[in-house]
């Protein structure tokens, strides 16, 4: 059993020292050659042909160690120059057999042919076989004629193939092998990075979703921040107002009561709009229609509101752009622009007149709003610079990304008679009716 096992051992040993990919290998296996055929010559393994050929000579012995050292050194060269080294390699062969032969040289020759056929270009590697299956032939027929012997021509023929084909044979095997293995280690390595390439695609995707879901996020908030601006603010101004105003001025129980009225019912507008916001931004909860955003149709509920707070307010919509069915998004911002105007109307210009103007261009594609007050009838700051503590500072901001966001334009600024006007031009997508 331990037999068994050492004979394939020996020979996986025998073919890593002879298909080695580096230079250590290739000295170790001139070593070992040289070792082999030196016990070889020292065994009298030599005279291989019966006879020797016509004119041969029978030399000292140390000039076969010299030749088989010869051989040896050639097969250094052998991964550099294959072919070169084969060369020489039967040159030493020829002079071998002029002496009889050996097997010692056998071994080197066998090793070059392993080595070019190895390591050579194709068309070297087509050339050597097409040489030596000739070789083969011709000399199997030339022994076969001169000895008119058929037994003679088959061993002749076996003999040359064994010494010329075999190795060619072996490293043919060897490269395949060797050409497949590689092939095997470049496709897995192939589907390693492509592997790679879809689990850096992944995490791409899932950061382009997370930033995604970032962005819709600051967006909402942005959104929110609006809301909150122009519908609480100005609702919490109009209780800032009022109740400013019921405790400047000396005690009376009419007017105590009415400010008490307009504080409560800006409260409770407040708290309606605030509800609609936390609604809207619950996917899964039941809307209320009486809570929805603010929109266009709902201009007259903010008119009287700010006819109850003290400011008069003029409508002047030929038109009917009120009344008119226009696009939600597009109603709800000329909506909000004209609360936030009314509310910095109010805020900034108190006691002054407000006209709201609501035209449509002359193709119907864009709804105009104006809103302009009249001077303040107290001197006071007012417009896009004032920084009372009434003011968050955002509203100019928040009416021009409203229209814009949509395509459109807004602008305000001081009229010539020293009140102020805020103009949107909002796109409706359309004739609207």
């Amino acid at each position: 059993m331990t037999t068994d096992r050492a004979a394939p051992t020996l020979l996986g040993r025998v073919v890593r020292l002879w298909g080695g990919d580096d230079r250590r290998s290739d000295v170790s296996t001139a070593l070992t050659l040289f070792v082999l055929g030196w016990l070889f010559l020292q065994v009298g393994l030599v005279d291989m042909f019966s006879g020797g050929p016509a004119g041969a000579v029978t030399p000292e012995p140390w000039w076969r160690v010299a030749l088989l050292a010869v051989g040896c050194a050639l097969t250094l060269a052998k991964r550099s120059h294959p072919m070169l080294a084969l060369a020489g390699g039967v040159a030493v062969t020829l002079v071998d057999v002029t002496w009889g032969g050996s097997l010692a040289i056998l071994l080197v020759l066998w090793d070059l042919l392993y080595a070019a056929a190895m390591w050579s270009g194709p068309s070297a590697r087509r050339w050597l076989w097409g040489t030596a299956i000739v070789l083969t032939v011709a000399g199997a027929v030339a022994v076969g004629e001169a000895s008119r012997d058929l037994r003679a021509f088959v061993y002749g023929g076996l003999n040359l193939g064994a010494v010329l084909l075999v190795p060619m044979w072996w490293a043919d095997n060897v490269r395949q092998k060797s050409e497949l293995a590689a092939l095997e280690r470049s496709r897995a390595d192939e589907a390693a990075r492509a592997a790679e390439l879809e689990r850096v695609r992944a995490a791409d995707l899932a950061r382009i979703a997370q930033l995604d879901r970032h962005e819709a996020v600051q967006a909402e908030r942005a959104a929110m921040a609006r809301d909150l601006h122009d519908v609480i603010a100005s609702h919490l101004s109009t209780i800032a107002i009022h109740s400013g105003a019921a405790l400047a001025a000396p005690p009376d129980a009419d007017r105590d009561r009415a400010a008490l009225e307009q504080v409560r019912a800006s409260s409770l507008a407040s708290l309606t709009e605030m509800r609609s916001m936390i609604e809207l931004l619950r996917a899964d909860a039941r809307r209320d229609p009486l809570a929805a955003p603010g929109r266009l149709d709902r201009l007259e509920d903010l008119l009287a509101t700010a006819r109850a707070a003290g400011t008069a307010v003029a409508v002047d919509d030929p038109d009917g752009v009120a009344g008119a069915r226009l696009p939600a998004a597009a109603g709800h911002a000329v909506y909000r622009i004209a609360q936030e105007a009314l509310t910095n109307a109010r805020k900034h210009a108190p006691g002054a007149a407000v006209t709201v103007r609501l035209a449509r261009d002359a193709d119907g594609r864009a709804v105009a709003l104006e809103v302009r007050n009249a001077p303040p009838a107290v001197a006071g700051p007012q417009g896009a610079g004032d920084v009372s503590p009434l003011s968050a500072g955002t509203g100019m901001l928040t009416m021009r990304e409203r229209a814009e966001a949509l395509g459109g334009t807004f602008e305000a600024a001081p009229t010539d008679d020293g009140g102020w006007a805020v103009r949107a031009r909002v796109p409706v997508g359309g004739e609207t009716g």
